[in-house]
């Protein structure tokens, strides 16, 4: 695939999240009915997968280019070690775990769901936009499952180390960022979503959040991590909290993703 025709994929998947953002507020607002919300929703629900898709195709036919890693900053090699580790067992613990909505037994929705959130943690580690898909497919028949929210957040995150174009990037990550304050306000028991904030405020954002991340680690730990994990998960906490205090005002530390 050529560099023109991925660039313009790039620019409709960023309508398309754009138009998905859009028209989740419209309709909290009350200004779209349920029937029009959920046609519009599964049309751009599927083809922004169907994009997101074709773009890691092109992207992965291209060559190789070499890139300059920043450097990362002393304090932060912990936090940096653990991010692949964390998401990893939050992918593993989400396989076993029910949330709000989901339940045993029950008629054919919960059957649905259950379907859904078992092909999509299938798919997270080997195809983001087939896994978005599923999880869009369950936010259809559950709005506030708190699992296909944050893990849809999560993957729009991802996304981002996909393109340059930086304004793509803050459409995706003001998306993410407004569906995990919704999780953890309205699920706070919930601690995959309050590890993946804290994660996305410390290592994703252009200007990361510091005080957000150690504050959503804390969360993340005071909800019952598994003890494997909890070690790994106070290191980031704590070298969250390090960075912090030895940056002074008007100082930036850069933060680098894996």
């Amino acid at each position: 695939m050529d560099p023109d025709e991925l660039a313009r994929l790039e620019e409709e998947r960023r309508f398309l999240l754009r138009s998905i953002t859009d028209l989740e507020r419209e309709f909290e607002a009350g200004d779209v009915d349920d029937d029009d919300y959920q046609t519009l929703m599964d049309g751009y629900t599927a083809r922004a997968a169907a994009v997101m898709r074709t773009i890691d195709d092109g992207r992965a036919a291209l060559p190789a280019k070499r890139r300059t890693r920043p450097a990362v900053v002393a304090g932060w090699v912990v936090g940096v070690l653990v991010l692949a580790v964390l998401s990893g067992w939050l992918v593993a613990r989400s396989s076993g775990q029910r949330v709000a909505g989901q339940t045993l037994t029950g008629g054919q929705p919960a059957d649905e769901v259950a379907i859904a959130l078992t092909e999509a943690r299938a798919l997270l580690g080997t195809d983001l936009a087939g896994a978005f898909d599923r999880f869009r497919s369950v936010t259809d028949l559950e709005p506030d499952n708190a699992e296909a929210l944050t893990y849809t957040a999560w993957i729009l995150v991802q996304n981002t180390r996909t393109t340059d174009d930086a304004e793509l990037i803050q459409t995706s990550l003001d998306a993410a960022l407004a569906t995990f304050e919704r999780v953890v306000t309205d699920e706070p028991g919930y601690a995959d979503a309050h590890c993946l904030y804290a994660v996305t405020a410390a290592r994703f954002l252009p200007e990361p959040d510091f005080d957000l991340a150690v504050e959503q680690g804390q969360l993340c730990l005071d909800n019952n991590p598994p003890a494997d994990m909890l070690g790994l998960v106070q290191s980031f906490v704590e070298g969250l909290e390090t960075s912090t205090a030895s940056t002074q005002p008007g100082d930036t530390v850069a933060a680098t993703a894996p």
